[in-house]
């Protein structure tokens, strides 16, 4: 599940998470929530997220005999 958690504190400053969000997906919803708030990003990482494959990978192996 995709997700964008926000979180404001008591002196006004907002923070974000993105969860769900593979590889570079996730920095179009840091501009969009930069857009949102007419705000600029001071400090950003990367989560897991970021270098993790979407998708599902699946294997497949095949036996040949010489004949």
């Amino acid at each position: 599940m995709k997700r964008l958690v926000v979180t404001v504190a008591a002196d006004g400053t907002v923070s974000a998470q993105t969860e769900g969000i593979t590889g570079s997906k996730c920095l179009h919803y840091v501009a969009v929530l930069e857009d949102l708030l007419a705000a600029q990003t001071v400090h950003s990482e990367y989560t897991a997220d970021y270098t993790a494959v979407a998708g599902t990978v699946t294997t497949r192996q095949e036996q040949h005999d010489g004949a």
